[in-house]
């Protein structure tokens, strides 16, 4: 069967966890004989057209600059909404339309699937009107704040299935009116065959002007609320006891001046670096002793499951994280992590303390958390469960011809 996934984002040019995760759908609908294909949004910084991993990715044209955000939305809907039609047409087999928040993507589905007459299923990663709250303390009065949450509500409702990432997302959208027997729980997920653990060579550090002692890591958005700020804050008490640790952080965001501060300010014990390719993320964890995710507790971070963190667990990683619900439906305190009270940096310090003490420990959790990785979290398990989402949808959710 063809499968449309309609995304906001793909790769090559975004790498992000939204990407990721896309490209582990479609690669491994692929292998189980499906026939993904996807397009992406007028937001998308690319329109040409390409192959990414065996699978086409169709684009829609550049939007134009300079309207309000209420016409650039209108006209973002309109042209996906076109272009979803005009692929349809052009190939002649799609069988599904597999949409992915945000709701402006899921909107533009449903209007394409009525005039098709094929179903839809939606797809939610995120609360999405939250993070739009974060860009400013009185956005949740705004009217677009309102709009985001209404539409990402009738969305679920109009479509003939609904995915969540996590049980947070789906009870929050049982809870907004969406019926319970439409909404599945398909997880985030892992490759195990690339994420494996290893060792990197002694000049792996040097290279990145990184001395030899205990790493501390962060590999993420630089964002508020994953607790950049508390991780900096706390490390001051980490090295009081170990004097030799470093804290190494990787990526970029709206917090990244105040990294930078607490780096200057640190005697080289805190290091940033930007983004790095995805490819090169797993020489990352192994160099890590802990590898930390302190996010603060928030709407999002309840309910939301982040994807790196199984990153870590699959390269068998001890992982120091706050106890957000977001984070504790992945991981299970003292077996697969070490859990702190989400916004004490005492907590993380202390926790950190203690394992960087006892390499036994470390090394338990991280097999442990390896075991989890590639029984629960393998893509190639998660991936299945979607024959079952699209039978919901109305399709027989098999691979091969529709």
């Amino acid at each position: 069967m063809a499968v449309l996934h309609i995304v906001q984002y793909s790769l090559p040019q975004m790498l992000t966890g939204y990407t990721v995760r896309t490209q582990a759908i479609v690669r491994e609908q692929r292998e189980l004989g499906f026939d993904p294909v996807v397009v992406t949004s007028p937001r998308h910084p690319s329109d040409r057209e390409e192959e990414v991993e065996g699978v086409f990715h169709h684009r829609c044209p550049p939007e134009r600059r300079g309207r309000s955000a209420w016409l650039r939305d209108a006209a973002r809907v309109r042209a996906l909404t076109s272009r979803i039609q005009e692929i349809a047409a052009l190939r002649g087999d799609i069988g599904l339309l597999h949409a992915h928040s945000p709701a402006l993507c899921g909107i533009a589905a449903l209007r394409a699937g009525r005039r098709l007459g094929l179903p839809v299923v939606y797809e939610v990663r995120g609360l999405w009107e939250v993070i739009l709250r974060g860009r400013g303390p009185l956005l949740a009065w705004w009217p677009r704040y309102q709009m985001v949450r209404v539409a990402e509500t009738r969305v679920c409702q109009a479509a003939d299935a609904v995915v969540t990432i996590s049980d947070g997302l789906r009870q929050e959208f049982v809870d907004r009116g969406v019926p319970g027997r439409s909404v599945h729980v398909i997880e985030n997920g892992v490759d195990p065959r690339v994420f494996v653990p290893r060792e990197v060579p002694m000049s792996w550090r040097g290279e990145r002007s990184l001395a030899q002692g205990p790493l501390i890591l962060y590999l993420g958005g630089l964002r508020k609320y994953e607790g950049i700020g508390l991780l900096c804050d706390a490390f001051p008490a980490v090295q009081q006891r170990h004097p030799a640790a470093q804290l190494l952080i990787v990526g970029d965001g709206e917090a990244r001046e105040y990294v930078e501060a607490r780096a200057r300010a640190s005697s080289s014990r805190i290091h940033l670096l930007p983004p790095i390719p995805h490819r090169e993320t797993p020489d990352y964890y192994a160099a890590a002793d802990l590898v930390a995710y302190p996010r603060l507790s928030d709407p999002a971070t309840e309910r939301v499951t982040p994807l790196k963190p199984l990153e870590a667990m699959a390269m068998a990683k001890a992982i120091v994280a706050s106890d957000v619900g977001g984070l504790q439906e992945l991981l299970c305190d003292r077996e697969t992590a070490r859990l702190f009270a989400a916004g004490s940096a005492a907590a993380f310090a202390e926790v950190c303390c203690e394992l960087l003490a006892d390499k036994g420990a470390q090394r338990q959790l991280g097999e442990n958390a390896r075991k989890v990785a590639c029984t629960r979290f393998d893509w190639r398990v998660v991936v299945p469960k979607y024959r079952e989402v699209y039978r919901a949808a109305g399709c027989d959710g098999h691979s091969g011809g529709s």
